[in-house]
């Protein structure tokens, strides 16, 4: 249903980690927006975020979030193995969601939380922010108008040293890995700029002694005929670019190539230009879900359902290559 116009969005932040403390500081910073609430799994944590980022309201449960009456959109940003049912209870209860990538833990928990959204007629995205970036959508418009020709291979890599053995990369309990949380960005950066999504994906991988995946390489294949390739891992740091190869062609995008500010064109015949854009990192996707909801609308239309879907299958045949299978799967 459209939100009136004339009053500010009213945000519930659930969990109060890195990502929720970066989206606070941006829409504390948004015109039409305002950070009402938090939720955390105790008073102590939620009392301790609301009052580092003046947030009027603080509960000690998810569900206390969702009932607030103050709330009208939910920012889900705990750990995968939470969002399925974060989500369900926020849909549920009236809320609208923008839920942190990886949406779910497979296909099969996506699609019951869409399955929410349309039948309590609220809106829901994942939050794919690097698909708002302005670099980013630039890099789309550019292959998609024929600038470096027929795309032949899309190269990119994600691998960071998280080598805490109790933090939550590397429980499986709480969908740990190094594909949920990184790799998705390499795995789905070609799926954007190409305006399409694989037909084969094949990976290879090794896994932590706890049983998630510690590093993945794989690729990909698309109905265009490019091929894409994808590194990530939990064990060391990688140069964070991508590179895009085509026939005429290339374009190098500057790390991190999930918010990137700035690439360089190569086309043959011609003195490279490198290219620099503003970046306002998350803003670009709130702004976006806000937008949508004002209008009525309960989906995306760049990161849709069906892309969210697609997504989540991907990451379910790398999982099954792979061999990581989440307690809650068994």
């Amino acid at each position: 249903m459209p939100h009136k116009s004339t009053s500010p969005l009213r945000w519930g932040i659930a969990s109060t980690g890195g990502i929720a403390e970066q989206m606070t500081r941006t829409i504390h910073a948004m015109p039409g927006a305002e950070v009402v609430a938090v939720g955390s799994r105790s008073q102590k944590t939620a009392d301790r975020f609301a009052s580092k980022f003046n947030v009027p309201r603080a509960h000690p449960s998810h569900t206390d979030l969702c009932n607030d009456p103050n709330v009208d959109i939910i920012y889900v940003a705990s750990p995968h193995s939470e969002h399925h049912d974060m989500t369900v209870i926020a849909l549920n209860a009236g809320k609208h969601v923008v839920c942190e990538k990886a949406f779910a833990l497979n296909t099969g928990e996506a699609t019951e939380m869409i399955d929410a959204a349309r039948r309590n007629n609220r809106f829901l995205m994942e939050a794919m922010w690097t698909w708002f970036i302005p670099a980013v959508v630039d890099i789309r418009r550019r292959i998609i108008a024929g600038e470096i020709g027929k795309i032949v291979s899309i190269d990119a890599d994600f691998c960071l040293n998280i080598s805490d053995p109790n933090g939550r990369h590397r429980q499986a309990d709480l969908a740990g890995g190094a594909m949920l949380d990184l790799g998705i960005y390499p795995l789905t950066f070609p799926c954007f700029v190409l305006g399409e999504h694989p037909d084969e994906v094949k990976a290879i991988g090794r896994l932590t002694d706890g049983g998630v995946d510690a590093t993945v390489a794989g690729v990909a294949t698309f109905p265009s005929g490019a091929i894409s390739t994808f590194q990530t891992s939990l064990d060391a740091v990688s140069g964070h670019g991508a590179r895009i190869v085509g026939t005429m062609g290339r374009i190098d995008v500057d790390p991190p190539f999930w918010f990137t500010s700035s690439f360089t064109v190569h086309s043959h015949g011609a003195n490279p230009r490198h290219i620099t854009m503003p970046n306002e990192g998350l803003a670009h996707e709130a702004a976006h879900a806000m937008e949508r909801i004002r209008n009525g609308h309960i989906q995306s239309n760049v990161v849709t359902w069906d892309a969210t879907l697609q997504t989540m299958q991907l990451l379910d045949a790398v999982r099954k290559q792979v061999g990581v299978v989440y307690p809650s799967e068994r």
